[in-house]
This record gives C-alpha cells, structure tokens and sequence, in this order.
C-alpha cells in the first residue's frame, strides 16, 4: 500500500516578527492609521516617553501596508499602542516600524464595515 501526503498549503503568516525578514525603518507618524481605540496605561506611556528620549531601542511596531482597489496606499497599526502614544506626546516625526505588505482582505478582518475600502 503506498502513501502518498499531498503537500501542506503554505501558511500565510503577516507577522515578520515570527519570520524576521522584514527590515526596520522609520515610518512617517502622519501616515499611520490607528482605527481601533487603545486601552492605555499611562505609566507604561511615561516609561516608554522616557525611554525614547534616553535613546533606549524599542520593539519597531507592525505597520500594514495595503494598497486598496483604487490604487490608494493605506498603513495601518493596530498593535504596538503603548509605543506609538510615546512618539505621538514626544511630537515624534517618525517611529521605528516594519512595513509587513497585506491585501486589502487582512484589513476587512480587522475592521469589518468599518474598512475604507
């Protein structure tokens, strides 16, 4: 009796954290979309603020880049929150990120209805 397995399906995974292959780069603040509201613990921000301005290195944030339908580039951040409250107090310009690239279809997971495109 033979056995054959057909091949796994490759596992779609967003995450480069688990893959690491993603670069870390500076991410213009202005155009991060945050749509989902954040649960903060301010001492964790002020810690974080702190941090920043000593020059600690941090965790780089997941940023989503999507291009939608229309051609439109969206980046959107939906983890990460504590850090990105302490570049926003700090008046950072950028912030440390990688840019995992998503189809719109991950973004409607996440937002559902009330996805822009």
């Amino acid at each position: 009796m033979s056995t054959s397995t057909a091949p796994a399906a490759p596992h779609v995974n967003f995450s480069k954290f688990a893959t690491a292959d993603s670069p870390t780069v500076q991410v213009p603040m202005r155009v991060i979309n945050r749509p989902l509201p954040s649960e903060l613990d301010q001492a964790k921000v002020e810690r974080f603020m702190e941090g920043i301005k000593a020059g600690d290195d941090f965790t780089p944030i997941e940023v989503l880049k999507c291009v939608a339908p229309d051609g439109q580039k969206y980046y959107f951040a939906f983890g990460g929150c504590h850090r990105y409250e302490a570049h926003k107090r700090l008046q950072s310009e950028t912030i440390p990120g990688r840019i995992i690239n998503v189809p719109p279809s991950a973004i409607r997971l996440y937002l559902g209805a009330g996805c822009p495109f």
